[in-house]
């Protein structure tokens, strides 16, 4: 701990401050203003609200000062607070070359008999990062050329795009078959509402839906109602309990997958000339392009890695809770668009924020990192940049530009697209060389 003047102001009779470091993200800031200071600044808040005063009897601002001050002291006083307040957060950040997480928060505010002012706050910041060197690092060994498993892994996948779904009759449900389904649920603690899906489907085997529902559904014909029962457990330790869940499905449907034959035929039926020797030399071509987006991807990972140097960095409480609020709703809205009520599925909600707050750490960590990159190669991003992103994304979206770049404007969107271009600009710009002298 110790002693700052603002750099902005005289030395003497200044606003100093102190800041402490509780945790590394934590930082509590004490402040003394100065009577000189604090009168000064009451007196020209004063001026502002006599010019705007309405007292009666009086035309609006011509009350005389003593009225006003006597008249507005809380207000006055609350407004020189706030600006006195407001100086020490400018004090702080101009002065500590801290990366601010949240803004600054009101501990205390204490007027002395001398007239002086002690303000006292908190505020979560962002690590610093202290990058190694970058001459130990060598990305890892990463073969371009797909492999015979990998060519009939593509191949087995075109044809299963390719295929249709061809209604069955009475017919048993298999593995592989398309099942349409209403579905009820019920909870006999009573602890929970009951729900109903009117339609449902599922392939079965494709773990799409719980496997309590697929093995009852198993060998049984449309118009079949079948029961299934799943014990969810919620909690941790002595607080672990479980609820049950009770089922009653009825199979409404049945669809089986047809698949084309892998030849000249269907390499045609795609519009391809040279039958299947053409079709094989496409696919080579695509996995090709993928396994390079694939190898930066590692690469990235890798120089993540050693950037890192084997150390977690610490991370303010409040922007992972935020994020990771944003993320659960996310997934939420995903579970409603897709037709399933996000209150009533049968899902243990403390395992899944864990897994999305474990997903928001590891993104921001790799953020701080490949940020103090950027900073440390002063990579940059202008405007044009910025832009034709923008530009690719509407083009993607099949929405107009410039309403793609207003809405980012409002939300603060185009500073997260040019700080996302900055640190894959730095990741470029390091992994280039390995990349060039590897043919790509």
């Amino acid at each position: 701990m110790g002693v700052r003047v603002p750099p902005f102001a005289p030395t003497g009779e200044s606003m100093a401050y102190q800041i402490e470091r509780p945790s590394p993200c934590l930082v509590v800031v004490s402040a003394t203003v100065p009577s000189a200071e604090v009168q000064e600044e009451r007196e020209h808040i004063l001026s502002g609200v006599a010019r705007r005063a309405a007292v009666p009897g009086f035309r609006p601002g011509k009350a005389p000062r003593h009225l006003v001050e006597r008249r507005y002291a809380d207000d006055i006083r609350q407004e020189v607070e706030e600006h006195l307040l407001r100086h020490t957060w400018q004090a702080v950040r101009e002065g500590e070359k801290l990366r601010p997480a949240t803004p600054l928060g009101v501990k205390e505010v204490s007027w002395k008999d001398d007239g002086s002012v002690e303000l006292s706050g908190e505020f979560e910041v962002f690590p610093q990062v202290e990058l190694p060197g970058l001459e130990g690092f060598t990305p890892p060994p990463f073969d371009l050329a797909p492999t015979v498993e990998e060519m009939d892994k593509a191949l087995d996948a075109l044809l299963d795009r390719q295929s249709t779904w061809e209604p069955v009759e009475d017919t048993a449900v298999a593995e592989g078959m398309l099942v349409e389904a209403e579905v009820w649920g019920a909870f006999p603690d009573g602890e929970r509402e009951p729900f109903h899906e009117e339609r449902s489907l599922f392939v079965v085997g494709a773990h799409e839906v719980f496997p309590e529902i697929e093995a009852a559904v198993l060998d049984h014909k449309p118009g079949d109602e079948v029961t299934a029962q799943r014990q969810v457990s919620h909690g941790e330790g002595e607080e672990q309990h479980q609820d049950t869940v009770d089922y009653r499905v009825a199979v409404r449907s049945l669809r089986r997958k047809r698949r084309p034959e892998l030849g000249d035929d269907f390499a045609a039926s795609l519009g391809l000339e040279g039958g299947l020797a053409a079709l094989r030399e496409r696919v080579g071509v695509d996995l090709a392009q993928q396994k390079q987006r694939a190898r930066f991807e590692r690469w990235r990972e890798a120089l993540l890695e050693h950037l890192s140097g084997g150390r977690l960095l610490d991370l303010p409480g409040t922007p992972v809770e935020e994020d990771t609020r944003k993320e659960i709703m996310d997934f939420a809205r995903s579970l409603a668009e897709r037709g399933i009520d996000p209150e009533k599925a049968s899902l243990d909600w403390e395992k899944v924020g864990a897994e999305l707050r474990t997903r928001v750490e590891t993104r921001m960590r790799a953020e701080l990192l490949m940020d103090a990159l950027a900073d440390a190669l002063d990579v940059t991003v202008d405007e044009p940049e910025v832009n034709r992103e923008v530009q690719r994304q509407a083009a993607r979206m099949g929405v107009p530009f410039a309403e793609v770049r207003g809405n980012l404007l409002k939300s603060g969107g185009l500073g997260r697209v040019a700080a996302m271009m900055r640190r894959e600009k730095a990741a470029e710009q390091v992994l280039r060389p390995f990349l060039e002298s590897s043919g790509g």
